[in-house]
This record gives C-alpha cells, sequence and structure tokens, in this order.
C-alpha cells in the first residue's frame, strides 16, 4: 500500500500531544509547504497562513478556543483574505471557495503531519472575534481553520473505528449499493 493510502488508513484527529517535544524547523516548513500546495479557486492568492509557537499566543488561544483540545506546540490558523484588489476572483462566491480551500489545506497539514510522526486535529469551534484580535489580522481578513499539531501523547486515544464503506456509498443514486 502506498504512504498516501497508508496515511489515509491510519491517521485520525489527535487530541493530546506531548509537551515536553516542540515541532523541529524543518518538520514544521514540511507542514507549510503541504499546505500551501492546496488549490485555490481560479488559483487566487486570497489564502495565508499564520504559524502560532509562541506559548503565550497558544494559552490565549487556547482560552478563545473551545474545540482546541490538549496543549498542542503548534496552530496553523488557515485565513483568507476577503478583497483582492484588481485579481479576479473565481466565478464560485468566493466565501464558498475559501471554505473549501482551507479544508483542502487542513488536509493536506494532517496527512503530512501524520506522514511526519506527527497528530493534528481540526478546530472550527472558537471565538473569531477573539482570534483575529489576537492575531492581530487585517480588517479585510478571516479565520478558516485551525489545525492543532505536535507529537501525540503516550496516553492518546486509539481512533473510533469507522463504518463501512459500502454502508455509506452508493451508486449512481441515494441507496443503490455500490457492489453487486
Amino acid at each position: 500500500m502506498s504512504d498516501l493510502f497508508t496515511a489515509l488508513r491510519k491517521r485520525h484527529a489527535c487530541r493530546s500531544y506531548d509537551p515536553a517535544r516542540p515541532i523541529p524547523g524543518e518538520l514544521l516548513e514540511k507542514l507549510i509547504y503541504a499546505a500551501h500546495r492546496a488549490a485555490t479557486g481560479g488559483g487566487a492568492p486570497y489564502r495565508f497562513l499564520v504559524v502560532v509557537k509562541d506559548p503565550f499566543q497558544l494559552k490565549m488561544l487556547k482560552m478563545l478556543s473551545q474545540g482546541l483540545f490538549g496543549n498542542p506546540p503548534t496552530v496553523i490558523v488557515i485565513c483568507s483574505k476577503t478583497r483582492l484588489g484588481n485579481v479576479p476572483l473565481p466565478k464560485m462566491d468566493l466565501e464558498e471557495c475559501t471554505h473549501i480551500d482551507a479544508g483542502a489545506a487542513a488536509e493536506n497539514i494532517v496527512l503530512a503531519a501524520y506522514s511526519l510522526g506527527l497528530g493534528a486535529c481540526f478546530v472550527k469551534s472558537y471565538s473569531e472575534v477573539g482570534v483575529k484580535k489576537l492575531l492581530e489580522l487585517p480588517a479585510d481578513t478571516r479565520t478558516e481553520l485551525m489545525v492543532s499539531v505536535g507529537y501525540p501523547a503516550s496516553d492518546e486515544q486509539r481512533p473510533l473505528k469507522k463504518g463501512k464503506i459500502d454502508k455509506l456509498t452508493y451508486l449512481d443514486k441515494y441507496g443503490a449499493p455500490t457492489s453487486q
């Protein structure tokens, strides 16, 4: 099985991190690279990242984010510009595009993290206003999604078993089985 399919099969949301192990710079660069490899609608340059590593900033971010579990050494905040000046926007609604594209960037980060021996978790439950203020984001931007990243703690819980794919996938129309 290829590395990608192994990562898809084994990766899960990590919510407990080893506080004694910061992420080395070279691994963090790979996560950033992975995020920026995700497409944006029409190739428009509206996505950017804020990488939070400072312990005080992380503590404040945690206070603003009820969905941020554990104590990750790094949180990557995926953001979007809401105006692009003279750059043509995608034909699709910009807000819808940025949400989809942020999810693609986050999934790239999570898969890359797993392949590097790290754990990661999507976080969306947080105070948009508070996080925006904490990160000193410009008025014409918004946060889309955060990804907590770190080495999994030794007591990290095992993921729940997922249902069988054939019970979640249909062929040609809802309810039609994919196999005969």
